[in-house]
């Protein structure tokens, strides 16, 4: 058996320090809870697309955390770290240039991590359906690592969830990847040796299993996101927090763990303070 933490949606930034203390409080509960990795399920940075600053004060921030003496660090990239498809934030479209500075300061964006009896990858959601050279680079590594996953057991990371409720639900817009991208993910999210779908993004934990599945929404560090702006939690529970993962021989349980200090944030009333709208969004 070994143990994965997974955080989520640190909104890390030196610009806007808001959420660094919370950030503060995951890294005491990561020293008192030994695992082999961590992996971060995106968002690391408040604004990395705009501000190349916050991504590597994010990777300062993350790793000093975790300390040197700590478990490895794996990360996927979320919308607030490299962009999202135009349709939802045509100001910060997810670019070739946005995916690399993200992969300088917090490794790679998609990633493949063996360990006895399991497969472990990072999926890249942000690059789905743009078209870019990372995009490519990324279904040929995902096509590779399906064919070559023998009578290994396999987990999947990345930081939007595949869907909220069902496999063939339409379109949740800023929620989830959207149903055209969802192929792409097919050989994976259906194959017969899944058992865990891992993503953040929603700022919401939430644990349901179909199948032999385990569909594990985890808590940010940083802040909820109540009804203003999240009116349905699809039966989750608006908290703070970090999940661990126990993989063993024929499956992996999965828990949360409070965050003892933190401050219970909620993002509404403050989103136009933390994200002032653009130039060219704001109104007249």
């Amino acid at each position: 058996m070994f143990t994965v933490l997974q955080i989520s949606d640190t909104h890390l930034s030196q610009r806007i320090p808001r959420f660094n203390a919370n950030w503060a409080c995951a890294a005491r509960v990561i020293a008192s809870h030994p695992a082999e990795l961590i992996v971060h399920t995106g968002d690391a940075a408040l604004d990395g697309p705009d501000h190349a600053a916050d991504l590597d004060f994010a990777a300062s921030a993350l790793r000093t955390g975790i300390g040197a003496e700590g478990p490895r660090l794996r990360c996927v990239p979320g919308n607030h770290d490299v962009g999202d498809r135009p349709v939802i934030a045509p100001h910060q479209p997810t670019t070739d240039a946005r995916i690399a500075a993200h992969a300088a300061a917090l490794g790679a964006c998609t990633w493949v991590d063996d360990a006895p009896g399991w497969r472990l990858i990072g999926i890249n959601t942000q690059v789905l359906g743009t078209g870019t050279a990372a995009e490519a680079t990324q279904a040929a590594m995902l096509a590779e690592a399906a064919l070559t996953l023998g009578d290994r057991l396999l987990a999947l990371f990345m930081h939007k969830p595949p869907f909220l409720d069902q496999a063939d639900e339409p379109d949740a817009g800023y929620w989830t990847v959207p149903p055209g991208e969802r192929g792409a993910l097919a050989p994976l999210l259906f194959h017969a040796r899944l058992r865990l779908v891992a993503s953040g993004h929603l700022h919401v934990h939430r644990l349901i299993r179909r199948g032999a599945v385990m569909h594990a929404w985890s808590p940010a560090t940083s802040f909820m996101v109540g009804p203003a702006l999240m009116a349905d939690t699809h039966g989750g529970e608006r908290r703070l927090g970090i999940l661990r993962h126990r993989f063993g021989v024929d499956g992996v349980e999965t828990e949360v763990v409070a965050l003892p200090g933190a401050e219970p944030i909620v993002l509404d009333p403050i989103t136009d303070e933390i994200y002032p709208p653009p130039p060219s969004l704001a109104p007249a």
